[in-house]
């Protein structure tokens, strides 16, 4: 002990300081040097903490929001505990993407990852089923001569995010996985159309939204695998006309929040039906009331729906449009079931509301809501983009079942078979995000069909638009899940004179809208519903 207190064995002390006695400045001069040296290490470690507390990965991919991680990302995060199986695969598929010597394409899935609130954009049964209907099509992609790696993309739960996002891909568009195109975009909103028309549309990265319907939701790089809003009203409006729903009796509930989504839906609905059906705002006799929705950032207390279901049942109404989300159905069905006022026989004419949706609500066609339907005698109908139990049960020969779903129902229950919902694909989530990523896996294809060996996002933007259902799909329909589908470029016969408004509207042609009854499954007496197709006048290929 005393050797190490003696300065004078202190080696790596200066010669002149181990055997001289220490005066006031030598002093002075060696604290400095130590208060130095533990201020430069303590303002490092705090510099690297707080460049390192922002990130939520040590590559810095993605950033913290709050409670969210955001950004883009290759690999598996644990954004929801929920989903960590499903990113687990896709991040492996990704891997064996890079490793098969194939060129290689990233498609980014843009949309929330997690839902923590009640008004997130997506709930977590949606995300799951969301990623699992890209990840069936990315190994069926994948198959082909070019491999896709699909890329997390988290906008956030209430989508605002985007910015973030949209710079990061921009920033992918080379190297050895170039960004080709995002998919996903779940809601009508303004944040969705500004992360194309200000993000991917500036740099020219095709968008293909798989379930926005809102006709607001237009931009020249923005494509819809759904039918749009007005078409979702259109097929029920033949629906109405061909199955004697009654027209007289009618009556229009609407989410009053200014939201793309259901604005549109109001409007669509008084277009195609309005003073014929009488649902104008009449003050006297007004056919119409509003509620909130529990979508998205609003004051107040969402679905109070107690007036709005009071006043419809007072006249008696028997032909209700609702103009609102999935989300808001069951507590509407819930107050008509406590107001007495909406008592009737079963012998009477049921109560139909009239509905547009992606898919089959598995809340709504819970027990639960079966016994009020039945108890009330309410009949819903549903224009949708899928109805995955019928086509499940489709027997061979039936026109309406798209030819492709069975091959995708077979490998989604390959993958996912065991999982504990068995009513997974009835949302329609899964399927409609699988023909977004099919139509994006099957441009890449043309573009390498025409002896494109590096495909960009240029090369499969300009596929998307061209396809054309003509002669059987000999022209590249995209054989979607959901039914064979085209993308029309609705610019091209707009008219271009002085006033007009722009239509920059990219929608699928011949996309199938099969009308769903619930709680008594009914077959439509009209033929199926295809988008742009006009009876008498052209006629779309099998679905």
């Amino acid at each position: 002990m005393r050797g190490l207190r003696d300065r004078r064995t202190w080696r790596w002390l200066p010669r002149r300081l181990r055997f001289r006695v220490l005066g006031l400045v030598d002093v002075v001069v060696l604290w400095t040097l130590v208060a130095a040296l533990t201020t430069a290490g303590a303002w490092w470690g705090l510099d690297s903490y707080r460049q390192h507390r922002d990130y939520c990965t040590a590559n810095r991919e993605l950033r913290r929001a709050g409670q969210e991680c955001i950004g883009v990302t290759a690999e598996a995060y644990s954004f929801d505990p929920a989903l960590d199986g499903i990113l687990g695969l896709i991040e492996d598929e990704n891997e064996a993407a890079r490793a098969s010597g194939k060129p290689v394409v990233s498609v980014a899935v843009v949309m929330p990852y997690s839902a923590q609130s009640p008004g997130a954009a997506m709930s977590q049964e949606l995300i799951l089923h969301s990623l699992q209907g890209a990840y069936v099509a990315q190994k069926s992609q994948n198959d082909g001569d070019t491999a896709v790696q699909l890329l997390f993309a988290n906008v956030g739960e209430d989508l605002s995010h985007w910015e973030t996002v949209t710079d990061a891909l921009a920033a992918r568009r080379g190297g050895d996985a170039p960004v080709v195109a995002a998919i996903g975009f779940p809601n009508s909103d303004d944040a969705t159309l500004a992360a194309v028309r200000d993000g991917l549309g500036p740099a020219r990265i095709p968008a293909v939204s798989a379930v926005l319907s809102s006709r607001d939701m237009e931009h020249p790089y923005l494509f819809k695998v759904s039918p749009s809003t007005d078409q979702f009203v259109d097929a029920l409006q033949r629906y109405v006309s061909a199955n004697e729903v009654d027209r007289k009796n009618t009556f229009m509930i609407a989410d009053d929040r200014d939201d793309n989504y259901v604005a549109n839906l109001r409007r669509a609905f008084r277009r195609e039906f309005g003073e014929q059906y009488g649902i104008t705002p009449d003050e006297v006799e007004r056919r119409t009331e509003t509620y909130q929705g529990i979508k998205g950032p609003a004051q107040g207390t969402p679905q109070i729906f107690r007036r709005a279901v009071a006043a419809m049942c007072a006249v008696d109404a028997r032909t209700v449009f609702l103009a609102g989300r999935d989300a808001d159905l069951p507590p509407f069905l819930e107050t008509i079931d406590r107001t007495s006022s909406c008592d009737q026989g079963s012998d009477d004419e049921p109560l139909r509301i009239l509905r547009v949706s992606t898919g089959r609500d598995p809340v709504t066609g819970s027990p639960a809501m079966r016994r009020i339907a039945e108890r009330n005698n309410i009949e819903i109908v549903t224009a949708a983009a899928v109805d995955a139990p019928r086509w499940r049960d489709g027997a061979d020969g039936d026109e309406q079942v798209p030819r492709a779903f069975a091959r995708f129902a077979a490998s989604y229950d390959e993958h996912f078979g065991k999982e504990p919902d068995p009513d997974a694909l009835d949302d329609g989530y899964a399927v409609m995000y699988h023909d977004a990523l099919t139509a994006v896996g099957t441009a890449v294809a043309a573009a390498r069909d025409s002896d494109i060996d590096a495909v960009t996002h240029n090369d499969v933007y300009d596929e998307l638009r061209r396809g054309s259902p003509l002669e059987h799909c000999a022209a590249g329909c995209v054989p979607g899940a959901s039914g064979v589908f085209t993308f029309v470029d609705e610019s091209a016969g707009a008219d271009a004179s002085a006033g007009s408004e722009r239509v920059d509207g990219l929608w699928p042609v011949c996309k199938p809208v099969p009308m769903v009854t619930f709680p008594v499954e009914r077959r439509d007496k009209s033929p199926l519903y295809r988008t742009y197709e006009v009876p008498g006048k052209n006629a779309c290929p099998a679905p």
